[in-house]
């Protein structure tokens, strides 16, 4: 965490390498979840850097929260998982929809690799390849499950055998929990974190880290 703390290239970039000019906000003070005016909704936090620092490496409350160290000890919002993989060293393509923000340009201003597409497009690489993929803040309840199915089975593609799958924090409707879990269980992955927290009264959170098995041909 200190490391992290000292890049500043990593945490807060400077408002005069800003391009965007497609968005209501030019500055970072702008799109702060404190301005009713800021023009989205999604991922409110994800552009207060300080409220970053802790994301994946202090400890949390919620049973739904697994810290980097833990996961990395079994076995990719802005891009602060991207940017704490960087420090160690791994690296990380990121994916993100600018959904009335610049999520994608501000992951590019922390150093790291945006790549724009859509939730109905296949990702742009090799079957077997990649050694995690890891998923927050955009799978989450609200999607249509034949959609899912599509986006899993992608994944599956490009995850190589012995790869794992990091569900982070997916939140649904208590009563939709058992289609979901049956999606992501379809795989026969093998699980190393299975973790199901309250979200609101009628929101459940679950939180995962699966292993790709090796399968044979």
């Amino acid at each position: 965490m200190e490391t992290f703390m000292r890049d500043k290239r990593r945490l807060l970039p400077d408002d005069r390498n800003l391009r965007w000019g497609n968005y209501r906000c030019r500055n970072f003070t702008c799109l702060s979840s404190k301005n009713p005016k800021r023009g989205y909704t999604q991922c409110t936090g994800c552009f207060e850097m300080e409220k970053e620092i802790g994301k994946w490496v202090t400890n949390s409350t919620l049973l739904a929260d697994f810290k980097i160290d833990d996961v990395l000890r079994i076995g990719v919002g802005t891009g602060t998982f991207a940017a704490r993989m960087r420090v160690k060293n791994v690296t990380v393509v990121t994916t993100a929809l600018n959904l009335g923000a610049p999520f994608s340009e501000m992951i590019a201003l922390r150093g790291l690799i945006p790549m724009y597409i859509s939730l109905n497009q296949r990702l742009p690489f090799f079957d077997n390849t990649m050694d995690m993929i890891h998923t927050a803040g955009l799978m989450d309840g609200w999607i249509d499950l034949l959609l899912m199915d599509f986006m899993l089975y992608d994944w599956d593609r490009v995850l190589r055998p012995g790869g794992l799958l990091w569900i982070d924090r997916f939140f649904c409707n208590k009563k939709d929990l058992d289609d979901y879990m049956y999606m992501f269980l379809q795989f026969r992955y093998k699980k190393h974190k299975w973790a199901i927290s309250p979200k609101s009264k009628d929101e459940v959170y679950l939180s995962a880290l699966l292993e790709k098995p090796h399968r044979a041909i």
